[in-house]
C-alpha cells in the first residue's frame, strides 16, 4: 500500500473532499463549491491512497516559487473518527507512507526544503497532533475575523475593474515583502476599486464568494447556536448554516487607513455582492490590521463569535519574520 503520485487533480479527489467536514473543537463546515475551487489548484503534486480502486488518503501540495503549501491533507471516514484517529495513525505502514511523501517533495524539491506550510485552526487537536507527527511547528498565528452587515450601505464610487497594472502596483507596495506573498490569484479577474469623484483610488481588495455547510460554529455554544440560527429572526439573515454564503478578502488597500474608511469600504462591497457577512484571515502582524482592529465595528457576528485563530505551522527551518501574506485561495 503507497501513495501514487500525479500532477492533476483527480474526480475522486474531488468526491474525497466534498464528502469531508473539516475542523472538530471550533468551527465544523463542508465546503459546497470543491468543483468550483479545485480545478484552480495553482501547480498541484498530489499523492493519494487508495484500496481496490477507493481513495482513502490525499496529500496534495501546491508548488511555489518560495515553497510548498500544503494545500489538502484529507482522508476517508473511517480515519477521521475522533476516537480512532491516533490510533489509525499510529498504524505503522500508514505513518511509514506519509513521512516516505513529506520526505519526496522535500528531496525532490530542494529549493522548497526549509518551507513546507499548512494552516490549521488551532482549536483543531487532532489536525495539530497529525501536523506534530510529521515535523510541523507552529511559527506564527492568523486572526479569523468576521465583518458583518445586516443591511450593508451602498458606497457611490465603488466598482469591479479587471485587474490592471494600476492596481499589482499599489499591492505589491503593501504586500510584497510579506512571507509567502505571490499573484497566482491577484493578477488575475476582477478586483473591488472605490475611487473619489476624480477617479483617484481611495481602497482596492480582492474578494472571493465562498459557500460552506456549517454544522458547528466556534466557541463554547457553537454547536447550540448553529441549531437555534435558523429560529432567531436577525441572524438568520446573516447566517445560513445550509448554505452560508459570504466573501473572503484578500490584497486590502487603502488610501486612508482609518476605520472609517476601511468599514465603509467593506460595507459597500457586501452591498454590491449581495452578501451581509465575511471572513477575512490576517496574520496577527499585519501592520493593516494591528492598526485597525481595535478601532472597528466589525459588526454583530464579532460581538457574538470573538476572533478564532489559526495557526501557521511550518515543516523546516523557515522562520516567517515578516507577516504572513494571505492568499483567500489558500483558506477556502
Amino acid at each position: 500500500m503507497e501513495f501514487d503520485f500525479t500532477e492533476e487533480i483527480t474526480p475522486e479527489l474531488v468526491h474525497l473532499l466534498e464528502e469531508t467536514t473539516l475542523g472538530t473543537n471550533g468551527a465544523m463546515y463542508r465546503h459546497l463549491d470543491v468543483k468550483d475551487r479545485i480545478y484552480q489548484t495553482d501547480s498541484p503534486l498530489s499523492f493519494s491512497l487508495k484500496r481496490n480502486a477507493h481513495l482513502l488518503a490525499n496529500i496534495t501540495f501546491c508548488k511555489r516559487s518560495f515553497g510548498l503549501y500544503l494545500r489538502y491533507f484529507a482522508f476517508d471516514k473511517r480515519f477521521q473518527s475522533k476516537g480512532n484517529a491516533r490510533q489509525n495513525i499510529h498504524k505503522s505502514a500508514l505513518k511509514q507512507e506519509i513521512t516516505a511523501v513529506f520526505e519526496r517533495v522535500s528531496g525532490e524539491h530542494p529549493g522548497t526544503l526549509n518551507m513546507c506550510y499548512a494552516y490549521i485552526d488551532a482549536r483543531n487537536e487532532r489536525s495539530k497532533w497529525m501536523s506534530e507527527q510529521f515535523g510541523f511547528q507552529t511559527k506564527a498565528k492568523l486572526a479569523t475575523q468576521t465583518f458583518s452587515r445586516i443591511y450593508p450601505r451602498k458606497l457611490a464610487g465603488l466598482s469591479v475593474e479587471s485587474i490592471q497594472e494600476e492596481h499589482l502596483q499599489w499591492i505589491r507596495s503593501k504586500y510584497q515583502n510579506h512571507t509567502a506573498y505571490f499573484e497566482e490569484y491577484i493578477k488575475v479577474g476582477n478586483i473591488h476599486c472605490w475611487r473619489n469623484a476624480a477617479g483617484k483610488l481611495l481602497a482596492i481588495g480582492k474578494f472571493t464568494n465562498v459557500a460552506w455547510e456549517i454544522s458547528r460554529l466556534p466557541g463554547k455554544w457553537g454547536g447550540v447556536f448553529v441549531k437555534v440560527l435558523p429560529y432567531l429572526p436577525v441572524l438568520r439573515k446573516l447566517v445560513n448554516v445550509k448554505n452560508h454564503q459570504f466573501l473572503v478578502p484578500e490584497a486590502v488597500c487603502l488610501a486612508d487607513e482609518s476605520p472609517g474608511v476601511l468599514q465603509a469600504f467593506l460595507a459597500g462591497v457586501l452591498k454590491l455582492e449581495k452578501r451581509q457577512m465575511m471572513l477575512w484571515w490576517n496574520d496577527e502582524r499585519d501592520p493593516l490590521y494591528v492598526k485597525l482592529k481595535d478601532q472597528m465595528n466589525w459588526g454583530i457576528m464579532h460581538r457574538i463569535l470573538g476572533v478564532s485563530p489559526v495557526d501557521v505551522v511550518v515543516r523546516g527551518t523557515f522562520e516567517p519574520e515578516s507577516p504572513m501574506y494571505i492568499a483567500a485561495f489558500d483558506m477556502i
